[in-house]
């Protein structure tokens, strides 16, 4: 939401981006006078109000979101964390929430850093996270079938003489599935090598890293993806592990979302209704960007993320009676 000044004006958030919309317009009186000051002409501006924002926040998930997170930020001694709610098929964001978080009402009690909207004013490494985007570029070539077995070296796996690649638990021969489910760097970067960097680089572009979102919320960093021609001989084993590329937490929610609607990347959406209308400009349409991969690919893509919590890295993410994906990355 942001907060305000002593002189009503947004410093931070939606009060920033929308302060002239809210604020509304004070009223004017323009009054003609003669020598004697007598006046014989009157024009009057009566004050308007400001427009009604309907945020697409739900408030009670918000509240969950919120205490779970400083909960969980609490019992894992962590420095700070961000969590987004997201609806796939359109965009709109449910619930947004920072830690450590602060008090709108005092902002000027908490410095800049605290006060800043994680969730796309920071970028971050993402890890095997973004496996997603390598494995959606793996199976979108046509290529590879989720059942093609990759030798992964028993755990260590010699890419060129200065660069091991290890894998956090040794595996013999997997599937392409299991390369995922299992997190397995050294499978990655076998077919990686195979299919050729320039795809992986295509499509984190696709997917829109390296770009901002174009929410409506203020200082959101693009993240960082180097040009393809600054890349190295390591970049694409690298960036398909989610290294030597940053993004900021909205960028990879979006491209979790555009797997679970089918495969087209979402237009993020905070702002539902302006003044009671639905509001039809370049930010709240529910139009999605682009598609990103084919059904096909994106029902594979679910199937691998099951077996993730139901068999990989994220078992502790089980729910009993829910179908959960997921994906783990450091």
């Amino acid at each position: 939401l942001g907060y305000v000044g002593v002189d009503n004006i947004g410093l931070g958030g939606i009060e920033s981006s929308y302060d002239e919309r809210i604020l509304g317009r004070p009223g004017k009186l323009l009054i003609h006078t003669d020598a004697r000051q007598r006046a014989f002409s009157r024009i009057e501006r009566p004050p308007t109000t400001g427009e009604n924002l309907e945020l697409s926040i739900d408030q009670n998930l918000q509240h969950i979101v919120q205490r779970e997170l400083a909960a969980a930020v609490r019992a894992n001694r962590a420095s700070g964390g961000t969590v987004i709610v997201m609806n796939p098929h359109t965009g709109e964001i449910l619930a947004l929430a920072n830690e450590p978080a602060f008090n709108p009402n005092v902002f000027n009690e908490f410095s800049e850093d605290i006060r800043r909207n994680r969730a796309v004013q920071e970028v971050y490494e993402p890890g095997s996270t973004f496996k997603l985007i390598a494995m959606t570029a793996i199976l979108e070539s046509g290529i590879y079938k989720k059942n093609d077995l990759i030798y992964c070296e028993e755990g260590e796996y010699q890419l060129i003489p200065s660069k091991l690649i290890h894998d956090h638990e040794p595996h013999g021969d997997l599937s392409i599935s299991e390369i995922f489910i299992h997190s397995s760097n050294i499978g990655l970067t076998k077919i990686v090598d195979q299919l050729g960097a320039e795809h992986i680089y295509d499509y984190a572009r696709k997917f829109g890293f390296g770009v901002r979102t174009g929410i409506p919320l203020p200082s959101e960093t693009p993240g960082k993806l180097r040009n393809y021609s600054n890349w190295s001989r390591l970049s694409g084993p690298s960036v398909s592990m989610g290294q030597e590329i940053s993004v900021n937490t909205l960028q990879l929610a979006l491209a979790y979302a555009a797997v679970a609607n089918g495969g087209y990347l979402p237009k993020a959406r905070i702002i539902k209704n302006i003044s009671g209308q639905e509001f039809e400009g370049q930010y709240f349409s529910p139009r999605p960007v682009r598609r990103v991969m084919s059904t096909a690919t994106s029902k594979l893509l679910l199937e691998m993320m099951e077996g993730v919590v139901n068999e990989g890295t994220a078992t502790k993410a089980r729910i009993p009676g829910f179908r959960i994906g997921g994906k783990t990355g450091t």
